[in-house]
């Protein structure tokens, strides 16, 4: 069949493998983004919802068997009231003073009340040793009952226990008593017995307290009373080895003529200080020549300086009319003369007085200073005395105090018991339950749902966690930094009708959101092209990720425009375009390859309208091989030239280099991703290509489910239009 568009001067002008122009230019991809949100939380658990509903569902009929098989158990309660712990006094005033919060004391009770010692009085009393709840449970052997007067299991004890629940009220003193049992009535008489044998046994504690306390004081109280004998015998001896008989008024008179030598002596010290002061300011003026201080001036001392200063004003003037010889200024010279050495005498006398008091001061002084050394000694030697006195005083004193408070204690303790009243009461007894406690046949099954839907949602993570194919177009984006040309949903095409030639026909029939799906991807691709570009590659990371399906209905929606599309099955090995598109035909691209056939001869009209088809021909070991031969390049050559567009279906590139091979004599690659494809298989696919510095056009999500949440606004629109609406 002669190829549309080619003629056979055209062929013969081929001599070997054409210059394809090539944009060679590689998407730089993008880090991967951990991009954690409620959104993709909800992904999961809508992915995973099956797994999760069959755990719910199973562990709320495990629940629902759990309380079939339960025995009913019935629970009665009585209330206790607990007040604070009475303070122990045989005082009535002080009986009714209200104690302090006493929280240890409360623990306590609490755990008295689940005390071995209590439970076994219980149980001797009502018999419960013997009862078979007792004596076997779930998974634990049965016991022996005990033999008559002893003492029951500690198991048996232990197991009573478990059924005894102590639920203190929040904020009060009211202490709520439990016990279970499968007999109602058995259960309030246990509660109630355990209440009563409780009260009994607190007031037997209180009792045998007072008794061991007045046996201690009695024991304390000859001990003191001896111990007061000897200290007060001991007083009365040192008192009068030393003369001691009034101790407090010795005492003072010593001690206030102490007090006044020290008062005698520190003003002593300081007219001492005042005088030795005056005394050393006169005698440095004297040496310097300098005015005396003014506190030591007498009225000689002033007068005489006051007729100086007159003399030498008189003299001065005189100097201003006469010389100095003239006997009138001799004479007043003179007299400044005289009046010079009286004031000297003057200062002498003075400074010799201040000199007589300050000696005076310190004589008084030291004398003032012996004596107080005299009087200091007396006092420390009269003190030893009355401390060693005191001492003995005080410890016959508190001899006496301790034996009187002691007596007192003994005479008050008879009655104190009678004072203290028991602080425990039963504020509501146990009554007789109508239902039972246990199973709570809706909390069980309420359990068993929440743990279910935990268990399923705890493992719906971990499989997310482990899954290791690609979810989303975005993450493939991501991953690959390509772009998405269309989403293919998961659905099949429907194959029918027979050539008129006997040989099988395709008519391709798909539904209207897989045709919707196949008219987004064959815009996307014409909007990625030009006129130059012809030829487009379609490939996937592994197999079964759908690219053949693809190809074939990429290239009939290509036809349904009108244009010539050729269709080339480059997987030699596993080839399938041909079965799809119901050809058979004896020669193929391998048999082209090898040389054995032409190009025409391997070219076959399908039964679609401008839809031709190169069949992948005889399966061959060598296909890589194959791939090499220049006769390859002169078809994509030559079909480029006579068909509008070339799509070529390649094996899957991850584990075989055929599609990097083909790649380099094509304008496009097209990439196919499942939902099955796994993420480092996609990650080596577009860094291999990338490394062969390989365009790619973008990728396709095939077989995707619309109804994941990861494709709702596909779901809301695109391609569910026609099934919502009807097809337009």
């Amino acid at each position: 069949m002669a190829s549309p568009g080619l003629t056979s001067s055209s062929r013969a002008v081929v001599a070997g493998p054409p210059a394809v122009p090539l944009e060679t230019a590689v998407a730089e991809r993008p880090e991967p983004l951990a991009e954690v949100s409620l959104r993709e939380y909800w992904r999961v658990l809508h992915a995973r919802r099956a797994m999760i509903l069959a755990w719910a569902a199973a562990l709320v009929v495990a629940a629902a068997a759990f309380n079939y098989v339960q025995v009913p158990v019935y629970r009665s309660t009585v209330t206790l009231q607990i007040d604070r712990e009475q303070p122990h006094t045989g005082r009535l005033e002080e009986a009714l003073v209200q104690p302090l919060e006493q929280p240890d004391y409360i623990e306590t009770q609490y755990k008295i009340l689940k005390s071995r010692t209590l439970a076994k009085a219980v149980m001797e009393k009502l018999g419960l040793a013997e009862r078979p709840e007792y004596r076997r449970s779930w998974l634990r052997r049965e016991l022996a009952p005990p033999r008559r007067g002893a003492e029951p299991n500690p198991a048996v004890v232990q197991r009573y226990l478990e059924a005894v629940t102590v639920s203190p009220g929040k904020g009060t003193r009211l202490v709520d008593v439990s016990v279970d049992s499968v007999d109602p009535q058995l259960a309030a008489r246990a509660a109630n017995t355990l209440a009563e044998l409780y009260l009994e046994q607190n007031l037997a504690a209180k009792w045998d307290a007072t008794q061991r306390a007045s046996a201690w004081l009695a024991q304390q109280l000859t001990e003191l009373k001896a111990r007061l004998e000897r200290s007060e015998a001991e007083l009365v001896s040192y008192a009068t080895r030393h003369q001691i008989i009034f101790v407090e008024q010795q005492k003072n008179i010593t001690t206030e003529k102490l007090k006044q030598l020290e008062e005698e002596l520190t003003r002593a010290e300081g007219r001492r200080i005042e005088r030795q002061s005056a005394y050393m300011l006169a005698e440095d003026a004297l040496q310097r020549h300098g005015p005396l201080p003014g506190n030591l001036n007498t009225d000689t001392f002033r007068e005489l300086n006051l007729k100086l200063a007159e003399a030498r004003r008189e003299y001065a003037q005189l100097l201003v009319t006469f010389a100095p010889g003239y006997p009138k200024a001799q004479r007043a010279e003179s007299q400044i003369d005289q009046l010079e050495q009286a004031l000297d005498a003057e200062k002498t006398r003075m400074l010799r007085a201040v000199q007589d008091e300050y000696h005076a001061a310190l004589e008084r002084e030291k004398l003032l200073q012996a004596a107080v050394v005299r009087q200091t000694r007396a006092v420390n030697v009269l003190g030893d005395d009355i401390i060693q006195y005191n001492s003995l005083q005080r410890d016959a004193g508190s001899n006496r105090q301790l034996y009187e408070g002691l007596l007192q204690r003994l005479k008050e303790a008879g009655v104190s018991a009678g004072l203290r009243a028991s602080n425990i009461r039963v504020l509501d007894p146990a009554e007789v339950p109508e239902q039972p406690d246990q199973p709570r046949k809706l909390v069980n099954l309420a359990l068993g749902l929440a743990c279910g839907l935990v268990v399923g949602m705890a493992l719906a993570f971990v499989s997310e966690h482990l899954n290791t194919v690609v979810r989303t177009p975005e993450e493939v984006g991501r991953r690959t930094g390509l772009g998405l040309l269309a989403v293919v949903p998961r659905t099949r095409a429907k194959l029918a009708g027979a050539g008129s030639n006997g040989s099988a026909a395709a008519s391709w029939q798909p539904g209207p959101d897989l045709e919707e799906a196949y008219r987004t991807l064959r815009s996307s691709v014409l909007l990625g092209w030009d006129e130059s570009m012809r030829r487009l590659l379609v490939t996937s990371p592994q197999p079964r990720d759908g690219k053949t399906t693809i190809c074939l209905h990429l290239a009939w929606s290509l036809a349904q425009l009108g244009r010539r599309v050729l269709l080339i099955d480059a997987d030699m090995r596993k080839p399938n375009c041909a079965r799809q598109l119901g050809i058979d035909h004896p020669h193929g691209l391998s048999e082209y390859l090898e040389g054995r056939v032409e190009r025409d001869q391997v070219m076959v009209a399908t039964s679609v309208e401008n839809l031709w088809c190169v069949p992948a021909g005889r399966p061959h070991a060598g296909a890589s091989d194959l791939l090499y031969s220049p006769r390859l390049a002169a078809l994509f050559y030559e079909t480029g030239a006579g068909f509008d567009h070339v799509i070529i279906d390649s094996p899957p590139s991850l584990a075989l280099s055929d599609a990097r091979t083909i790649a380099r004599l094509v304008e496009g690659v097209l990439l196919v991703v499942s939902d099955a494809t796994e993420r480092a298989s996609l990650e080596r696919t577009k860094q291999a290509f990338d490394d062969a510095r390989v365009r790619f056009l973008g990728f396709v999500m095939n077989r995707v489910d619309l109804n994941n949440l990861d494709y709702g606004n596909y779901r809301e629109y695109g391609y569910h239009y026609y099934t919502n609406r009807g097809k337009v």
